[in-house]
């Protein structure tokens, strides 16, 4: 039962990860396209490319297993509590986005 679970909640992360790829990809490729240079290392966000892809994989998490919640009306605990997890860190990465905008560190 729990290996099941598991599997389950492992398959909607390879789904979270395969979204947070294709997004970094369309917004790293958008970047060099106005910019003009291909040795060009800024990102999306102005960050590193590690940054970059943890803030977009936290996104889609999010994102993911809400529109999941939603559907199974968060009966399970897994779920939620990922959901609690990805929230939160999704929280600290916009105040520290908003903080590189307004301080432009």
């Amino acid at each position: 039962m729990i290996a099941k679970l598991v599997l389950s909640e492992m398959k909607w992360i390879t789904f979270a990860f395969v979204i947070t790829v294709i997004l970094v990809t369309l917004f790293s490729n958008n970047v060099t396209l106005v910019s003009g240079n291909a040795n060009y290392n800024n990102t999306f966000f102005g960050l590193s490319k590690f940054f970059e892809n943890l803030v977009f994989f936290i996104f889609s998490t999010f994102v993911v297993y809400g529109i999941k919640g939603f559907f199974e009306r968060y009966s399970q605990k897994i779920a939620n509590v990922i959901m609690i997890v990805t929230g939160s860190l999704l929280s600290l990465a916009i105040v520290y986005l908003s903080y590189q905008i307004l301080f432009k560190v």
